[in-house]
């Protein structure tokens, strides 16, 4: 019986163990008889020895150097290009921090197979019993939509844990190289949409996975730190975020954002106290 291949795709920086566990739990996942996989990992010249590590434990995962500086954006998509060399029927993006349950697989491919139309399959996390990452219906900051036994249709998507079939990838390609780390996974969700594809949660919360929200307006960080944020990738890259927010919602949302990001950054504290009265 021929057998369809997952390509699962990852990028890594310096965190050994936590990449270790992620790729225990993953291996340890139950497969449908007609599936197998193949392990992809971009790895940022890491300190901490993660290619070695990965190489000296799990020898059949494909981690390569991608040398300094590439975060999980860029990471993902040179990771995803690597696959592509192969006969995939499924690319599963996957976060290292996101710790998949044994049926996870099991769950996602059943869920696609279910659906009446082509659609992403999107992987619902939790982390002490409260949902994490997933979808969501009406704007990136609301509610991630609680699974309910079958799959849901959602407006936004969170990239840790994501099955995109072989059909959807020839329509959409990779990820957007117009982004550093973040909105990667949101673009291609809405790239999707535009193209008539649908976005799915899955039918259970398959993985633990913690939140790691970012924050522009925490108190504690310092009008120089947030200055230097609107350039750093991991922060709120101002060009990136101007450029995503007018490329799917209009230059009138772009000019609301930038005005945003402008009362953010000088007084961080009204900002919250009107979103907070708002609400």
């Amino acid at each position: 019986m021929k057998k369809d291949l997952i390509s699962v795709i990852l990028t890594t920086y310096n965190r050994a163990e936590t990449t270790l566990t992620c790729l225990k739990n993953l291996k340890e996942c139950d497969l449908p008889v007609n599936v197998y996989l193949k392990i992809f990992i971009a790895d940022s010249n890491s300190p901490d020895q993660t290619l070695k590590l990965v190489k000296n434990n799990y020898p059949d995962v494909e981690i390569f150097n991608v040398g300094n500086d590439v975060f999980w954006n860029q990471g993902m998509i040179k990771a995803w290009e690597k696959a592509t060399l192969f006969n995939s029927k499924f690319f599963l993006l996957l976060n290292d921090d996101t710790y998949l349950y044994k049926n996870a697989l099991q769950i996602l491919i059943n869920d696609y197979y279910s659906l009446q139309n082509e659609s992403i399959l999107i992987g619902v996390t939790q982390y002490n019993g409260i949902l994490t990452y997933g979808g969501r219906k009406i704007k990136y900051d609301s509610e991630l939509v609680v699974p309910k036994g079958s799959p849901q249709k959602v407006i936004y998507m969170n990239g840790n844990c994501v099955l995109i079939s072989d059909t959807i990838f020839n329509k959409l390609g990779f990820l957007s190289n117009k982004y550093r780390h973040s909105l990667g996974d949101i673009d291609y969700g809405f790239r999707a949409l535009k193209n008539k594809i649908e976005l799915h949660i899955c039918s259970e919360v398959i993985a633990n996975c913690q939140s790691n929200k970012f924050r522009f307006h925490y108190q504690n960080i310092s009008f120089i730190k947030r200055c230097k944020l609107l350039t750093s990738p991991k922060g709120l890259p101002l060009k990136e975020f101007l450029y995503f927010n007018y490329t799917f919602f209009g230059i009138f949302k772009a000019i609301k954002f930038l005005l945003s990001t402008t009362v953010l950054l000088f007084f961080p504290k009204i900002f919250v106290k009107i979103k907070t009265k708002w609400k």
